[in-house]
C-alpha cells in the first residue's frame, strides 16, 4: 500500500518522537560520558578501591589490619555512602573504609566468599554448604608465565558490582572469551586486547560445563558498555521491538475481531504475529535486563518460550507460503467445512514442528554429551541463544534460511500460475464468479508477497549480520538492518489494517455493532409498550367484569 508523502512523514516522526520518550535516561546519560557517579571531595580514594573496616583491629598509630593487610592512617576516611553499583550511590551512615587498593592490588569478586548475587532480591545472599568456592586463581606474571596463586595471598579482595548491565565471559565454552588475569588486578580481554580494571568486572561462580553441580570456578563478569556502538544498537533494538509489539497486538486484534478477515489466511497471519510478539517481548526484556547473575532456571526458561515463539513464528510464515501456492494451483474454492480441517492441520504442523525442535535443542543443551561448541549455549549470552558461537546456525539459523528458500520457491511459482490463469482468461469468456475468485486471490498473492518480501529482506540482513558478527569494523552496516527487522510490527500493521478495505470493514463493523445496539434498544422499548399496553387492556377488563358483576347485583 503506498502512503502519500505527508501521511509517510507523519509516521516517521511519530516513530521518532515515541522512541525518544522511551529512551532510558540511563543510556542518554552514558552515551554522554557520565558513566559513574562520583564520590565525595573529602574522602582519600575512590569507594572501589575500599573495603569497610569499622570492626577490623585498630594499631597504635592509627592503622587498620584487614585481612592480614595493614592499611596506613593517611588512607584512612569517613564515608558516609556506599554505591548498590557504580552508577547508583546511596547515602548511609558515616563509617570508616580504608583504601587497601593502595596498599595491595586487588581483585573485585561481585559478592564476598560464600555468597551470590540473586537477582530476583538483588542482593548477596549466602549459598548452601554444598557449595565449594574456588580459593584459587591463575595470574600472569610479568614474564608471561601463568602461575595458579591464592587469592588471599596474591591480593586484597573487594566486593562490589560495577555496573546495572554485565555479562560472563566463560571461555571453557567459547575460545572468543579468553581472559587473563595480571599480577596488577587488571584483566585482559583477549580478542580485543582490552584493559579492565576493578571497576569494569567483577569475578561471579560459575559452573564446569554450564552444569548445576557444586562444582564451580572463578569467571569475571564484565561491564556492557553501553555507550559502544554494538551494545547502544543492542539496546536501542530492544526499545525498537518493544515499540512494534502493540501494533502487532493491535493487528490480532482487528482480525479477530472482523468476521471476513478470519479466513484462512487472517487465522495464519494472527499466528504468525502471535509467535513474533511474544519472541520480541521476551527478547527485549532479556535485553534490557540482563543479569550475569539472573536465576539460572527462569532465564533457560526465557529462552527456550523465546525460542519456541520465533521458530514457531516462521512455520506459520511457511505456512502463508504454502496456503497461497495451494490455492493457485487448483482454481476452485474450498468450503467452510475443509478450511476448518486445513487450518487444524496447518496448526499442527507450524505448532508441531517447533515444538520438535524445542525439544532437540533442550536435549542437546540439557542432556546430551555433544561438545560444548555444538550445544545450543542457552543462558550463556543473555537468556538466549549463544549468537558468539556457530551452534546457532544448527538450531536456529539453519531452519530459517531453508524455510525463507522454500517460500521463495512457492511464492515463485505461485506467480507463474497467476501468470498462465490470466493469460487463459484473456482468450476465452470467463465466468463472473471465477474473475472475481482469481482477482481476490490474486490480490491476497500481492498482499502476502510484500509480507514475505519485508520479512524475508530483514531476516536475510539478520541472518548475514550473523556471520559477519560484531568484530568487524564494518558491520555497522547491518545495524540499520537490525532496526528495519525490530519494526515488522509496524510495517505489518500498516500493510494489513490501514489498507482501505480493512479500514471499510472496521467502519461496518462499528456500524453494525451501533446499529445492533440502537436496534435492540428499540426492540426493547417496543416490547415494553406492548407489554403495557397488554397489562392496560388486562385491567380494563378486569374493570369490566366486575362492572358487569355490579350491574348483576
Amino acid at each position: 500500500m503506498l502512503l502519500p508523502r505527508p501521511v509517510k512523514q507523519y509516521y516517521f516522526h511519530l516513530i521518532v518522537f515515541v522512541f525518544v520518550l522511551l529512551l532510558p535516561k540511563s543510556f542518554a546519560s552514558v552515551k554522554h560520558g557520565k558513566y559513574h557517579a562520583h564520590d565525595s571531595r573529602n574522602v582519600p580514594c575512590p569507594f572501589y578501591q575500599t573495603v569497610n573496616i569499622t570492626d577490623d583491629i585498630r594499631l597504635a598509630n592509627g592503622s587498620v589490619i584487614h585481612d592480614d593487610v595493614v592499611i596506613p592512617p593517611n588512607w584512612i576516611g569517613v564515608y558516609d555512602y556506599v554505591f548498590a553499583n557504580l552508577q547508583t550511590r546511596v547515602p548511609v551512615s558515616p563509617h570508616l573504609r580504608g583504601c587497601i587498593c593502595k596498599v595491595r592490588p586487588c581483585i573485585n569478586l561481585c559478592c564476598p566468599m560464600g555468597s551470590q548475587f540473586w537477582s530476583n532480591t538483588s542482593q548477596c545472599e549466602a549459598i548452601d554448604n554444598d557449595f565449594l568456592w574456588p580459593t584459587t586463581l591463575n595470574v600472569t606474571q610479568a614474564d608471561g608465565t601463568i602461575q595458579e596463586n591464592l587469592i588471599a595471598e596474591q591480593f586484597a579482595v573487594v566486593n562490589f558490582r560495577p555496573c546495572l548491565w554485565m555479562y560472563v565471559i566463560r571461555p571453557e565454552l567459547d575460545v572468543e572469551d579468553e581472559w587473563h588475569l595480571c599480577e596488577n588486578g587488571s584483566l585482559v580481554r583477549e580478542f580485543d586486547q582490552a584493559i579492565l580494571d576493578i571497576k569494569n568486572y567483577c569475578f561471579v561462580p560459575t559452573t564446569i560445563n554450564n552444569r548445576t553441580d557444586s562444582t564451580y570456578i572463578l569467571n569475571p563478569a564484565i561491564c556492557v558498555d553501553v555507550a559502544s556502538d554494538f551494545y547502544g544498537s543492542k539496546v536501542i533494538n530492544a526499545y525498537t521491538m518493544l515499540f512494534s509489539v502493540p501494533f502487532m497486538v493491535l493487528t490480532i486484534v482487528v482480525y479477530l475481531w472482523i468476521p471476513e478477515l478470519r479466513n484462512q489466511h487472517g487465522k495464519s497471519l494472527v499466528c504468525y504475529l502471535l509467535g513474533l510478539s511474544v519472541g520480541y517481548s521476551l527478547l527485549s526484556f532479556n535485553t534490557l535486563l540482563m543479569d550475569p547473575n539472573i536465576d539460572i532456571i527462569l532465564c533457560k526458561l526465557s529462552a527456550y518460550t523465546t525460542y519456541y515463539a520465533f521458530v514457531a513464528a516462521f512455520f506459520w510464515l511457511h505456512v502463508i507460503g504454502f496456503d497461497l501456492w495451494h490455492n493457485f494451483r487448483g482454481s476452485r474454492g474450498i468450503n467452510r467445512f475443509q478450511e476448518k480441517r486445513r487450518y487444524l492441520l496447518y496448526s499442527l504442523y507450524a505448532w508441531g514442528m517447533a515444538l520438535v525442535f524445542l525439544i532437540l535443542t533442550f536435549y542437546a543443551e540439557e542432556i546430551s554429551d555433544i561438545p560444548a561448541y555444538l550445544k545450543p549455549g542457552i543462558g550463556i549470552e543473555y537468556c538466549f541463544l549463544n549468537m558468539l558461537s556457530w551452534s546457532p546456525m544448527i538450531y536456529f539459523f539453519g531452519p530459517i534460511i531453508v524455510i525463507v528458500f522454500t517460500n521463495i520457491i512457492m511464492f515463485i511459482m505461485t506467480a507463474i500460475k497467476i501468470h498462465k490463469v490470466q493469460k487463459e482468461m484473456s482468450k476465452i469468456m470467463a465466468r463472473e464468479d471465477s474473475t472475481k475468485n482469481l482477482r481476490n486471490e490474486k490480490d491476497r498473492f500481492c498482499l502476502f508477497l510484500r509480507l514475505f518480501l519485508v520479512m524475508g529482506v530483514t531476516w536475510t540482513w539478520e541472518i548475514m549480520s550473523y556471520f559477519v558478527g560484531s568484530k568487524v569494523s564494518w558491520s555497522k552496516i547491518f545495524y540499520v538492518g537490525d532496526v528495519c527487522n525490530a519494526i515488522q510490527g509496524f510495517i505489518i500493521f500498516m500493510l494489513f489494517v490501514m489498507k482501505k478495505k480493512v479500514k471499510e470493514l472496521i467502519t461496518n463493523r462499528i456500524f453494525h455493532c451501533n446499529d445492533q445496539s440502537t436496534g435492540a434498544s428499540q426492540t426493547n422499548s417496543t416490547n415494553s409498550l406492548n407489554s403495557n399496553a397488554k397489562q392496560f387492556n388486562t385491567n380494563q377488563a378486569i374493570i369490566s367484569h366486575e362492572k358487569v358483576n355490579d350491574l348483576r347485583f
